[in-house]
């Protein structure tokens, strides 16, 4: 186990690090706190790491950043070497509304701390709790913790589902259950178009039917902003694809991708209801699959998903995903101690938001957004 030295002195001592807030010591003489988007040699440390996904990029925490207005402070543990050891990314989260938070990340569905060695967890889990107290936050939460961080008991628990891509694309068909084939054949032989683009243009098609799709659900759609950064930070430069599918000139199903590494994550995904009948996703989501298994990439992962989503849970282990947890970790930061949480994907507000015209929608998630994660 690593033990904590003395406080070290205030100036930075890694591109991109800061000196503790006024009237904070700093953290240890290893671990600091990081803004990525001030370091440019960011990714190729977080390459360094096989696990690593886009969600540890410089990139997306500018897409969050750029489009929330959240503060970096990513915690970066180092022994007096040029290359770090061990990263946990947070942002604090501010809100007049829903207080102030540290978070791992917003807006992500996964995002487990980077480590060569599990002995490093207890270090930064305590930069963690001692920033949550000097800063004020409310907690701390951790998306997908262990095992650098393990816990005993999570204050909420959702699904991940993770799509092998060895083998290329007669071995991942194979691994995918009877229906989800009868389903692909089906969306082959429907003369449905797909295509795959990188530019905003794409993805504006895609927000469209993003908008309907969220409203279908009771939930807002992300601002448009958001999507421009994801769009400017990813997509421009070769960190995403969106895929969009087409009944003659209509886009009826669509996804967005991102990918870091040998890495991919199914980030968004939206669809026509009336034109189910042609099983548009599943063609959108095999393009994917195929694109990425092609150009040696090693998985995809699916996203979050909850536990009491039965129809989600099947469209993901019919593709040949592997079903795990996908913990969420919340500490209070005064003592430490885990608070539960509840899924509220479902609740009164879905049935308000499912009623309201498409433009108060979207103004309600410009309204609302800043102050979730």
């Amino acid at each position: 186990m690593l033990v904590q030295s003395e406080p070290a002195p205030a100036a930075a001592a890694y591109p991109g690090s800061e000196p503790p807030p006024k009237g904070e010591p700093a953290l240890t003489d290893a671990v600091r706190v990081c803004d990525p988007r001030e370091d440019p040699d960011w990714d190729a440390q977080v390459a360094r790491f096989p696990e690593a996904t886009i969600f540890h990029t410089r990139a997306w925490c500018r897409v969050l950043a750029d489009s929330y207005g959240h503060r970096p402070v990513y915690l970066l543990l180092r022994n007096n070497e040029p290359t770090w050891d061990a990263c946990l990314p947070v942002l604090e989260v501010r809100s007049p509304l829903t207080g102030r938070r540290g978070v791992s990340l917003p807006f992500t569905d996964f995002c487990p701390c980077l480590s060569r060695n599990p002995a490093h967890g207890p270090a930064l889990l305590t930069a963690l709790l001692r920033q949550a107290r000097l800063r004020h936050w409310r907690h701390a939460e951790l998306r997908q913790p262990g095992p650098v961080i393990p816990i005993s008991r999570p204050s909420l628990q959702y699904l991940a589902h993770t799509v092998d891509l060895s083998g290329g694309p007669e071995a991942m068909r194979a691994r995918m259950d009877s229906a989800a084939r009868r389903n692909l054949r089906k969306a082959e032989t429907s003369g449905l178009r797909v295509e795959i683009a990188t530019t905003e243009a794409a993805l504006a098609d895609y927000y469209k039917l993003h908008c309907l799709t969220r409203r279908r659900h009771g939930l807002p759609p992300q601002p448009w902003r958001f999507f421009q950064n994801i769009a400017r930070h990813l997509l421009q430069n070769d960190l995403g694809m969106v895929v969009l599918v087409r009944k003659d000139q209509t886009v009826v199903a669509g996804a967005v991708f991102l990918h870091f590494g040998r890495q991919a994550v199914y980030k968004f995904g939206a669809s026509d209801l009336a034109a189910q009948q042609w099983r548009p996703n599943n063609l959108a989501m095999w393009t994917a699959m195929r694109y990425y298994a092609l150009r040696d990439f090693s998985r995809l992962h699916l996203g979050r998903t909850s536990v009491a989503n039965e129809g989600l849970r099947r469209f993901k282990t019919g593709l040949g995903g592997r079903e795990e947890p996908l913990p969420v970790l919340c500490l209070e930061s005064a003592t430490g101690s885990t608070i539960p949480k509840s899924d509220r994907t479902e609740g009164f507000h879905t049935m308000i938001f499912r009623r309201l015209p498409l433009p108060c929608l979207r103004w309600a998630g410009q309204l609302l957004y800043p102050h979730m994660d």
